[in-house]
């Protein structure tokens, strides 16, 4: 397993609390781009020698990254990598069913122009050649695709449901060499689905094809990941946000 010092390099000193923001920065995205591996130990004395900070804003940004589910133990002494926990996969995504499938009801509802033609150069770009031979390209346009999704839910809602989606990443990264065959076309047309049901202002339909996404998203990690997981809460989860997008 890679020390921090074989994934991190050091960073530019700042103020305290911005120093603190680039350290949370660069652990979250080595944490979600697996470099950082499930179990890794994180010590607060380690990484303040490899980043070349002071150990307050390492306390801080290990406190931050708790808090979003990315590390477990005590702040002030060392901590862990979270593994791959399908209790946190299903808890993820049944709070996207939920809360994605509502922000795309409210965001179809008060679609303008320049949002859908955002939306329809992202849907694009996640087809193109570019897209699937870079994984990381690839993430950084589906982050953006369901950032505007939900682009006028409101901001609170908007920043939830984006940290949502940062967390998923991790298990979509440690996913990617095991999906199964067709799994870039499937979720191609669920996409051009949802945009042609926005488009359209069908806000009911939006959300339920949103929910869907999210829920065979959802059940195919587990299927390769964790195959033995009972995943119907999951699917109750569905049928709720279902149920609740057709009353849109």
């Amino acid at each position: 397993m890679a020390s921090l010092a074989d994934v991190l390099k050091p960073i530019d000193r700042s103020d305290g609390r911005r120093t603190a923001v680039e350290v949370y920065e660069t652990l979250q995205q080595s944490i979600l781009s697996g470099q950082l591996k499930p179990g890794t130990i994180v010590s607060q004395v380690e990484l303040a020698k490899t980043l070349n900070v002071s150990r307050t804003p390492v306390r801080e940004a290990m406190r931050m990254l708790q808090e979003g589910g990315l590390l477990v133990g005590e702040p002030n002494y060392r901590s862990r990598v979270v593994g791959f926990d399908p209790v946190d996969i299903e808890a993820l995504y049944i709070k996207r069913l939920a809360l994605e499938s509502l922000g795309v009801a409210i965001t179809t509802k008060r679609m303008t122009p320049a949002l859908l033609d955002e939306l329809r150069e992202v849907i694009l770009a996640l087809e193109s050649e570019d897209a699937h031979d870079v994984f990381e390209q690839w993430q950084k346009l589906h982050r953006r695709l369901h950032r505007l999704i939900v682009a006028e839910a409101g901001e609170v809602l908007a920043n939830e449901l984006e940290q949502l989606e940062l967390r998923s990443e991790r298990y979509q990264s440690a996913y990617k060499g095991a999906h199964l065959v067709g799994w870039w076309q499937r979720g191609e047309a669920e996409h051009r689905e949802m945009f042609q049901a926005m488009s359209n202002g069908n806000a009911s339909l939006a959300a339920e094809l949103a929910a869907r996404h999210l829920a065979r998203t959802a059940l195919e990690l587990l299927a390769a990941l964790a195959p033995e997981y009972d995943t119907s809460r999951l699917r109750s989860c569905l049928s709720f946000s279902i149920a609740g997008a057709n009353a849109a």
